[in-house]
């Protein structure tokens, strides 16, 4: 009786651990996102890798989080325009990076912020249905799809550069 219930136990603390980095990211991103969305980052000239650090100060949790999440940021003429490719290989292997964009857009722009973190699973055999990649590991994902507000000084900013 304690083996199965020590695998209960494991499985779901597992489980909730996946579930708090899944919301830990979607935090990072959701304020990362704003501060794209009002023009912030465009008068800062926010480079990939402060973009992934800012992602990662709201992400906690996450493990060596700025040399491992992948940002893939994307600007459109409209919502409806906003296509882009998946972000794993056919096989469920995650993208390299190479293969992302990293353009913020200017004010009144559509742009499409997707955030992906390789999460281990430890204790694969019990959560065998955790994983969502080859190796056993989740992808998390968090996306977000905005339109730049309008700005003065962000439109200004960005025709001086």
């Amino acid at each position: 009786v304690a083996f199965p219930f020590f695998l209960l136990i494991v499985g779901t603390l597992e489980t909730a651990v996946v579930f708090m980095a899944g919301m830990a990211l979607e935090f990072g991103m959701q304020r990362t996102a704003r501060f794209v969305q009002t023009g912030q980052a465009a008068i800062a000239n926010m480079s990939q890798s402060e973009f992934k650090a800012m992602v990662c100060d709201g992400a906690v949790m996450l493990p060596n989080c700025p040399t491992t999440v992948k940002v893939d940021v994307r600007k459109f003429s409209d919502f409806t325009s906003a296509v882009f490719p998946a972000m794993t290989k056919p096989n469920g292997d995650p993208l390299d990076d190479a293969d992302y964009q990293y353009d913020i857009g200017a004010a009144e722009e559509t742009v499409v912020i997707r955030v992906s973190f390789e999460w281990p699973i430890l204790s694969s055999v019990i959560n065998s249905g955790l994983g969502n990649m080859n190796n056993g590991n989740r992808l998390l994902i968090s996306s977000w799809a905005l339109k730049n507000e309008r700005s003065e000084e962000h439109t200004s900013e960005l025709q001086s550069h």
